[in-house]
């Protein structure tokens, strides 16, 4: 609604010919951020472990991975934390014949 309001505003000055100007507005939504929600206790755990991951992968000198927790559905003295290798998570496209890796 802001970006509309703002469009509309620019748009009446460029016609008065005091703004010269372009606009593109970009909207994001914030999660927790925007609705001042507090995160669950699930959510304040994972985070927790997944921290833990981090510096575990960091002590140990591990490059490449990222923190993972698996087991989720389990209580939290059976959570799995790990890492995985950041390359598990990407997929080289395929266009005209040739990798896209930058994609």
């Amino acid at each position: 609604m802001l970006i509309q309001m703002v469009e509309t505003e620019l748009e009446k000055r460029k016609q008065q010919g005091t703004y010269k100007g372009g606009f593109g507005g970009q909207s994001h939504f914030f999660g927790y951020e925007g609705r001042c929600g507090l995160p669950t206790n699930f959510d304040s755990t994972y985070c927790y472990a997944l921290g833990y991951g981090v510096a575990a992968l960091l002590q140990s000198g591990k490059t490449g991975l990222i923190s993972s927790v698996g087991n989720l559905c389990a209580p939290v003295e059976e959570w799995i934390v790990g890492g995985t290798a950041l390359t598990s998570l990407m997929d080289v496209e395929r266009r005209h014949g040739m990798h896209q890796w930058w994609q």
